[in-house]
Order: C-alpha cells, then sequence, then structure tokens
C-alpha cells in the first residue's frame, strides 16, 4: 500500500495543471491521504534523522523569511510560508527515510509520457484531452499545460537517453523520442534551451561510465561527436525556425546583449530590470513573499521570472543565499559522485545516478527563467532526482 501512495502521489503532484482542470488543492490532499500518515509513522518508528545540510539550508531561509515579515505580516504570507515548510519537511523525508525503490520511482517518469504522449495524440484527433493553450502555438493537455508539459519531457530523456547509453535497449530509444516530442510539442525555448545546456553532461557521463575500454572512451565519443555535427549541419534551417533559433538569432543581431534580450522577451526584460532595482535598493532584507513584481505600462504585474533574483527581494541576502544553497547543495558532492559512478555495475541504477545529476542541473538551471514556488508540482521536480543521488551517493563507495 505504501509503494501505490507515493507512486499515485508522484503522478499526481508532476501532473502539475490538475490544479487547474479538476482542484486547485489535489496535491496538498493527495499529501494529507498519501504520504503525511507514512512520514509520521516513519517518524515516530525511525526517530529523527540528523541532516545537517537540509537543516543549515532551511534554517537560513527562515531566518530571512521572519526578517522579512516584518516589511509583510499578512494572512496570506503566512499561508504560503506554511506550505514551503511542509514542502520542506517532505523533502527531509524523502531524503533521509526510504520510501520506494530507486527503479520504481524513476519508471513513473515514462508511465507520465506515455500518458501526455495519448492525450497529445488525441488531441491532435479532436478529443477534449490537450489543446493549443498560447497564441504561438504551444500545446498542453489536461495533466500539463505549457510550462509544465517540457519539464515532464525533459527529466524523462535525461533518464532515458541515459538508459540508451548504458542499458543499449532499444525500448529506451523509443521512449527518448516520445520525451523529445513532448518538448517540441510544448515549445518552451527555456526547456530546449536547458536540455542543449544539459547535453553535455552525456558524453562526460558516457567516458567515466566506461573508463576502463579504450575504444568506447576515444572511439565512440568521435563518433558520435561527428554525427552529431553532421545532423546539426542538416538540420540547421529547421532549427533556425524554431522559436529558439529565432530568438539566438535575434540576439546575435542585436548591438547588445541588452537589446537582443529585451527584443525577444520583454516582458522577462523588464521583470529582470525591477527585481535588480529592487535589490540595489535594498539588498539585506527583504519584503515579503511574492513582492518583487515587475509592473507594466497597462498596470498589470508579474512577479519576477527568476527564482534567485525574486528570492533576493521577497527574503533579502539570507534568503537567496539559503536558497541557492538547497538548490546547489548537491554540487559539493559531486567529484566523489563521479568516482562512484565508475564502480556501478548495474546498467540501470548508473543511468539513474547520471540522469539525476542532470535533472538536478536542469532544476538549477531553470531557476533563472522561473519564479520561486510553494506547490509540490515544482518542488518534487527537484526531490525526486535528489533523492536517487543522495541514496545511490551513500550505497556505492569509491575504487
Amino acid at each position: 500500500m505504501r509503494k501505490i501512495s507515493i507512486l499515485l502521489f508522484i503522478f499526481l503532484t508532476f501532473s502539475a495543471d490538475l490544479k487547474v482542470t479538476v482542484f486547485p488543492f489535489i496535491h496538498w490532499i493527495a499529501w494529507a491521504l498519501l504520504i503525511f500518515p507514512y512520514m509520521m509513522k516513519d517518524f515516530f518508528k525511525k526517530g529523527i534523522k540528523v541532516s545537517p545540510f537540509l537543516g543549515i539550508g532551511v534554517l537560513t531561509l527562515l531566518l530571512g523569511i521572519l526578517t522579512s515579515s516584518i516589511n509583510s505580516p499578512d494572512y496570506e504570507f503566512f499561508v504560503q510560508m506554511t506550505k514551503l515548510l511542509l514542502i520542506f519537511l517532505t523533502m527531509y523525508y524523502f531524503l533521509n527515510y526510504e520510501t520506494i525503490s530507486l527503479k520504481i520511482m524513476f519508471f513513473m517518469f515514462n508511465i507520465l509520457v506515455i500518458a501526455n504522449f495519448l492525450f497529445l495524440m488525441m488531441g491532435l484527433a479532436g478529443f477534449p484531452t490537450a489543446w493549443i493553450l498560447t497564441a504561438d502555438g504551444r500545446w498542453g493537455t489536461i495533466l500539463n499545460y505549457p510550462g509544465s508539459l517540457v519539464k515532464i519531457g525533459s527529466l524523462a530523456f535525461f533518464l532515458n537517453i541515459m538508459l540508451v547509453v548504458f542499458t543499449k535497449k532499444f525500448i529506451y530509444f523509443i521512449m527518448m523520442t516520445l520525451s523529445l516530442v513532448i518538448v517540441y510539442m510544448d515549445g518552451s525555448r527555456t526547456g530546449m534551451l536547458l536540455i542543449i545546456l544539459t547535453l553535455i553532461l552525456v558524453p562526460i557521463f558516457y567516458i567515466v561510465g566506461n573508463f576502463k575500454d579504450k575504444i568506447k572512451v576515444i572511439i565512440v565519443p568521435v563518433l558520435v561527436v561527428f554525427l552529431f555535427t553532421v545532423a546539426i549541419l542538416i538540420n540547421i534551417k529547421l532549427f533556425l525556425g524554431t522559436r529558439i533559433g529565432e530568438s539566438i538569432l535575434s540576439i546575435l543581431n542585436s548591438e547588445s546583449l541588452s537589446v537582443g534580450l529585451e527584443a525577444i522577451d520583454p516582458a522577462r526584460y523588464m521583470m529582470l530590470i525591477a527585481a535588480l532595482e529592487k535589490i540595489i535598493e535594498n539588498p539585506l532584507v527583504g519584503t515579503g513573499a511574492f513582492t518583487t513584481v515587475a509592473i507594466y505600462t497597462d498596470g498589470s504585474s508579474m512577479v519576477v521570472h527568476n527564482t534567485y533574483l525574486q528570492a533576493w527581494g521577497d527574503f533579502g541576502l539570507l534568503g537567496v543565499l539559503s536558497l541557492t544553497l538547497i538548490s546547489c547543495g548537491w554540487i559539493y558532492l559531486l567529484p566523489n559522485a563521479l568516482k562512484k559512478i565508475q564502480v556501478i555495475n548495474n546498467g540501470f541504477m548508473k543511468a539513474i545516478f547520471c540522469s539525476s545529476i542532470m535533472m538536478l542541473l536542469y532544476y538549477v538551471l531553470s531557476g533563472l527563467f522561473h519564479p520561486y514556488s510553494t506547490e509540490f508540482s515544482e518542488w518534487m521536480t527537484f526531490i525526486l532526482p535528489m533523492t536517487a543521488y543522495l541514496t545511490l551517493y551513500k550505497k556505492f563507495g569509491t575504487k
């Protein structure tokens, strides 16, 4: 029953836009019914485990939040901070207590890909399961709208490309292809850019994972780079016609980087300027949750789409430092993690270890383009790969 409950919770929380299509608090109800009882049971039965890394990060964040609450002591502020604390408590639970097999946990990524792919195909056929939801043609499903759909595709892509590398099974190539179809249908420039930036890790992991085999380490990467270069040259026109290709061309043809950024996304550029101005005015103490916003010429406003600048403006210097520590602390363990990858003989476990690192990097980089969240649907994209990363780090020794 525990396994079914946790898997169902993962499926529901990664189906981020059930909050819109079904019920606004569906993820919190799912947490209360599916996770909280087991969490309390394990806390009482197994005791509280020390977690210095997470503890320091959360306590520092709390200090930043409390100091900033002076400027924003309203009811909504405390509601959002309570949600954030419960999310951190759940993160602590996943990171420190054995909840479920990593193979089963990561299998859910492919279940989500299949579900969203089927809904997209049904939507293309005219059924009310997927629609074009933006003026520029981005698709979403009843489970995931544009923005969250690309995360499903991206995370599943990282898992399946590493499974292709280390298990050589064709089924994972099919799943990798379906993942890219989902990314394409979402049409997110940010998602495509982050996949491109993260792909540099694939040859690194391949070399690390096959360091004993000289042919695999030298000849295969050279061949892959050659084929990849040929594929780029053949499809360069198609790439330049995509949203991200057009954006890159716009920046390259602009007189300066700032002018280029403003041209491709005026709203995001205005957010960046608003955040920097607010931080410069008061760099030490924030003004409260979700108060770092950009005001547009028509009088409307939107929170700044940059986790780190938004946290700095909302919770001050302590807030941004703690949030950065929580999301980037895994990098400290990375050198030893690469050594551990070398001693793992199980191809599936090796793929999970490597893909978890790619997912964590994706999460860190995506913070540059998205606001922080007080919802499980966003934080689970960090909690799951972090759980796999730390579990495998503790499990395997080094040479």
